[in-house]
């Protein structure tokens, strides 16, 4: 399979150079992309990632680009990483680039206190990605085990603490009944479990499968299992909802298209080998923690069964919306209703 999306070279790691967009008023975005370009061969398409894509939560945009599925609907894709979800969401809606992939909570959280035009086009992955890891020792497998104790989090006020109240609140529980340490993110930071010196810490799918197969006595909680919030999806502008609705339903199509091939990709060994051919960092090489990652990604992706692939659920995104009012993240009284549409989810 033939890939032709242009800007990055075989087995290079996106590393990201600098690049300014004048059309987001002087903001800087880092270009995921390196090494020789290819001629164009679609319709261009600029998506802005959250995140570097070195983790396999975006095995869906890897897999379209070097398997080809974003050629095959006649796009031209351009990675470019933003300084996360806040930034990405004000590009999006200078009309600087026509989509992006955020968390529910930040999507919801603009909307209803800013207002900001968002429209929620596709929700890819239905579950958090978020996981909590603890010590058998002392293991935190619900949240009431979090009370009185200090938990580990990446930075303050960002998606992870908000998961972290929100578990809390779900189970009835004071919010400030758990302290909160910022820690690294890297899986080094179990050793400050083991000392005994915060009682967990809160990573991605992917550190906390890299930490079960360190570290036996790594216990790992799902938020997903007591909260509807911690969804990703697909972004675009009010406005992109016209001016781009063609580019972002061939870009769904081809992400439902490389989800469905690892769906039938039994041990992914097809998909691994097809990524790796331009791709290169820690977990996507080790395949081991790749295979069992990306069990745990095809879990978020399917929920509520194949046939509702980037689909959003009416009930779940509202049940979403509500946990984050009972948390006081958001105001009560909107229609969250009116900020997501499947109308361009490709059909199953």
């Amino acid at each position: 399979m033939k890939n032709r999306s242009r800007g990055v070279t075989r087995r290079t790691v996106l590393q990201g150079s600098a690049a300014t967009l004048a059309a987001a008023g002087g903001s800087v975005l880092l270009a995921s992309c390196a090494g020789d370009e290819e001629p164009a061969t679609g319709d261009p398409l600029t998506f802005l990632a959250i995140l570097p894509l070195t983790s396999l939560t975006f095995t869906p945009e890897l897999l379209a680009d070097a398997g080809g599925y974003f050629s095959n609907q006649g796009l031209d894709v351009t990675f470019q990483s933003t300084r996360g979800s806040a930034q990405a969401i004000q590009l999006v809606l200078a009309g600087t680039a026509p989509l992006t992939r955020i968390g529910q909570i930040e999507a919801v959280s603009h909307a209803a206190n800013s207002g900001a035009p968002i429209m929620n086009v596709g929700t890819v992955i239905k579950g958090s990605t978020i996981r909590l890891v603890s010590s058998a020792a002392d293991p935190l497998r619900e949240p009431r085990d979090f009370v009185g104790k200090t938990i580990g989090i990446p930075s303050e006020g960002g998606s992870s603490e908000i998961t972290l109240n929100l578990l809390l609140a779900a189970s009835g529980l004071d919010v400030e009944s758990v302290d909160r340490q910022v820690v690294g993110l890297g899986p080094g930071v179990f050793n400050l479990v083991e000392q005994g010196r915060i009682a967990g810490f809160m990573v991605s799918i992917d550190t906390a499968r890299i930490l079960q197969f360190q570290n036996a006595n790594a216990v790992v909680l799902n938020p997903g299992d007591f909260i509807e919030s911690g969804a990703q999806l697909y972004m675009v502008s009010e406005t992109g909802l016209v001016e781009h609705a063609d580019i972002a339903r061939r870009y769904l199509a081809a992400i439902r298209g490389a989800i469905e091939f690892m769906i039938a990709d039994d041990g992914f060994a097809e998909t691994l080998g097809i990524i790796r051919q331009k791709y290169s960092f820690g977990t996507l090489d080790n395949t081991e923690v790749a295979v069992a990652s990306l069990n745990d990604y095809v879990s978020t992706w399917t929920a509520g069964g194949p046939g509702t692939l980037l689909r959003t659920d009416a009930d779940q995104w509202r049940s979403g919306y509500l946990e984050l009012v009972n948390t006081g993240r958001v105001e009560a009284g909107l229609d969250p209703d009116a900020w997501f549409t499947n109308e361009l989810v490709p059909a199953g």
